[in-house]
């Protein structure tokens, strides 16, 4: 039963699932009441709406649900038929308020508590209904995937402060920069098109002892050479073949196209250290 350590544990008294659930998400929400209250109405009988965690206006941070039990806040995304899906956080306040500076903070301790805890959430935005990683709860859509109802949870200036501030807070210490927090699918046209923009070097002419003889020339019979000034400066020293040698150039337009479409499987290089245990 994974508990957060800094957490106030108030587990809300809800059946056993048929099987645990296994944590790909992160969706953030706003209570539209404080977190009191929404305590509260979770406990009622035949509540619905409950997260797994609430974050207060001052940063205390509840938790009601161990994060092995569906939530009941995104919709499709509380629990599919793998046995995935997304741990919940409602934060305290309304939809027309920005998050404090404390709430920010508490977050952010949060999401990299959960990431360590849960390996498989993903380090990026999540891009489709059922991809890991990080949203909020309107990120796909109102209606969507993970709302049934039109609504703008959790708020326009909250969903500017998730894109501009927490996303990148919590990617920082693993080396990950956020540029665009759309979906790739949704960027495709813009990447393409700036793909074609990109100039291309030619590639450079072969150095002169790099050359091949021809078939039909005689390596025994020195080749003329045109005439040298006398006063030009000297040339590079020969070298051998080893040393003529080039690795490949570096080639932005299709090292980007394989980024781009290349499974998340496929390999990438080492991630740095996540944040310290004590964050």
């Amino acid at each position: 039963m994974p508990l957060c350590p800094f957490a106030s544990v108030r587990l809300l008294a809800r059946p056993e699932p048929p099987s645990p659930l296994k944590p790909t998400q992160i969706i953030v929400h706003t209570a539209n009441a404080t977190l009191p209250a929404a305590d509260v109405r979770f406990r009622r009988p035949g509540a619905r709406g409950w997260s797994h965690f609430g974050v207060s206006a001052t940063g205390k941070i509840t938790q009601w649900l161990d994060t092995t039990t569906p939530a009941d806040s995104a919709y499709r995304g509380n629990l599919r038929s793998d046995g995935t899906g997304a741990v919940g956080i409602t934060t305290e306040g309304h939809v027309s308020q920005p998050w404090t500076d404390a709430q920010l903070d508490a977050l952010i301790r949060l999401h990299w508590w959960l990431m360590r805890t849960h390996p498989a959430i993903a380090h990026r935005a999540c891009r489709t209904p059922a991809d890991p990683g990080l949203a909020h709860h309107t990120l796909l859509g109102s209606p969507g995937p993970w709302t049934p109802v039109p609504k703008s949870c959790p708020g326009p200036r909250r969903i500017q402060q998730w894109a501009d501030v927490l996303l990148p807070r919590v990617l920082a210490p693993y080396g990950i920069l956020v540029s665009d927090m759309r979906p790739r699918h949704e960027r495709a046209e813009e990447i393409v098109q700036e793909l074609l923009s990109t100039p291309i070097a030619p590639p450079s002419a072969p150095a002169a002892e790099e050359v091949l003889p021809t078939p039909d020339s005689d390596p025994s019979t020195p080749s003329e050479q045109p005439p040298t000034a006398p006063d030009a400066a000297p040339g590079p020293p020969a070298q051998d073949s080893a040393a003529s040698l080039r690795p490949r150039q570096h080639h932005p337009v299709r090292e980007v196209l394989l980024d781009f479409f290349l499974p998340d499987s496929a390999p990438h290089s080492p991630r740095p250290s996540p944040p310290p245990e004590g964050s």
